[in-house]
């Protein structure tokens, strides 16, 4: 992803994902990665996001 180069008043040197990306498709990959990773703390029956499939994967991507 590329960051914007200027963060807008309230935000702290650009560092916002949200705000400063500029590819929105990255984003919402990444954003629904994260969230599925944050919800497999069973780590016996946690799947990596490459092994959720393409359901969950599209589900996901949806909900980011």
């Amino acid at each position: 992803m590329t960051d914007h180069p200027h963060a807008g008043d309230g935000h702290n040197s650009g560092s916002c994902l949200i705000c400063s990306s500029t590819d929105r498709a990255g984003l919402v990959q990444r954003l629904a990665e994260e969230l599925w990773e944050s919800l497999q703390d069973d780590t016996q029956r946690a799947r990596s996001w490459a092994n959720a499939g393409e359901l969950w994967n599209i589900r996901f991507r949806e909900l980011a």
